[in-house]
């Protein structure tokens, strides 16, 4: 079913930039982070990244449901 893929392919989205931001906040709280602070600036942009990331990631799930929803109204 192509509703399947679509959520599986969303949620592996998700999935990666959450783990992406887990990453990054390591990354920023480490010492090395502190100590040079261009890598502190590539981890914020990242992050925001793996924000938009999940983001739209969601939207997708969102889209998928309202048109599951919409076919399931038409069919009944």
């Amino acid at each position: 079913m192509a509703d399947i893929d679509i959520l599986a392919i969303a949620q592996a989205g998700i999935q990666r930039g959450m783990a992406g931001l887990r990453n990054n906040a390591l990354n920023l709280a480490g010492k090395e982070a502190i100590e040079a602070q261009s890598t502190s600036v590539d981890d914020l942009v990242d992050m925001k990244m793996n924000q938009y990331q999940v983001m739209a990631s969601g939207k997708v799930i969102e889209t998928a449901d309202e048109m599951l929803g919409f076919l399931l109204d038409e069919e009944s």
